[in-house]
């Protein structure tokens, strides 16, 4: 049985007004425990509002999400322990700290559980160590970090919580790469630990390819694609066609292959490139 599961999942912004639009269309969709998931699409295909979904922050126009089979909207007190079970991270989600400290932001959510203060310390410590910050840094101001440690900061908050599934919304935009880099092994690093679900949304195909067991392709509120890291981006034309592109590591391969050289395509990072491009030379007799 699925963790997650959509059944005929749809949902419509200002329903029965002029301004209405249908932001998913009958979106059937199963995410297994311990899956790593990438969601992508163009903007406006609906990732962000499928998302919401998952844990209960918008409910279906139509449809059902089901949690370890339940559905979540099946009463109030399910929904939310749903949404302590099914963690959420806003894009820029810097922007939602308030509280004086970083250690109170991070601990914002386990306090809402209704822990006790040990277990909160223990809580906050252990996802501040997920993310890479120093004790020290726990009594600061978090408007008193960079942007990159804010982000960090508010990631914690959502992973001290201890969800089964954390959702993470356009998780590096807006920083530089160093900033994006120290993110992106933060989740890595976070999903090996846990061995939890993890979804990512973005436009970023690079990022997917290089984190993701599974991809999901939204587009128009619908599923495009669903699959593999291979399955999905083989279609590389398809994906084009909906605004997306290919990995810029996969078109230089592409236009390789067209140059008449005997490389594969199916190439999404640079580990894989490296690899190929010395399996090339080797059959050149180049020594390497």
């Amino acid at each position: 049985m699925a963790l997650i599961e959509t059944q005929n999942l749809s949902y419509i912004y200002s329903e029965n007004t002029p301004f209405e639009v249908r932001a998913l269309d009958d979106v059937n969709v199963q995410i297994d425990e311990g899956e790593f998931v990438g969601i992508i699409g163009h903007t406006g295909s609906g990732k962000s509002t499928l998302v919401q979904h998952l844990n209960g922050i918008l409910k279906p126009s139509k449809g059902k999400i089901l949690f370890d089979g339940t559905d979540i909207h099946s009463s109030k007190d399910y929904t939310r322990s749903v949404r302590f079970k099914v963690g959420l991270c806003f894009q820029y989600p810097e922007y939602q700290l308030f509280e004086s400290t970083v250690y109170d932001d991070i601990a914002f959510g386990p306090r809402n559980m209704g822990l006790d203060k040990d277990e909160i310390d223990a809580h906050v410590m252990k996802a501040a160590s997920f993310v890479g910050l120093k004790e020290e840094m726990l009594k600061k101001s978090p408007f008193d970090l960079s942007g990159g440690e804010k982000r960090r900061v508010a990631i914690a908050g959502v992973m001290a919580m201890e969800p089964k599934v954390l959702i993470l919304d356009e998780p590096t935009a807006g920083l530089d790469p160093r900033g994006r880099q120290k993110i992106e092994n933060m989740i890595a690093d976070y999903r090996q630990a846990t061995e939890n679900t993890v979804i990512i949304v973005s436009h970023s195909m690079e990022d997917v390819a290089r984190l993701a067991d599974k991809v999901i392709v939204m587009n128009k509120g619908k599923i495009e694609l669903c699959g593999t890291v291979d399955e999905v981006f083989s279609g590389i034309d398809r994906l084009v066609e909906i605004g997306l592109d290919a990995p810029q590591i996969t078109r230089i391969f592409m236009d390789l292959k067209k140059k008449g050289y005997d490389v594969r395509t199916d190439i999404y990072s640079v580990t894989a490139a490296r690899d190929e491009l010395l399996s090339l030379l080797k059959k050149k007799g180049v020594q390497v």
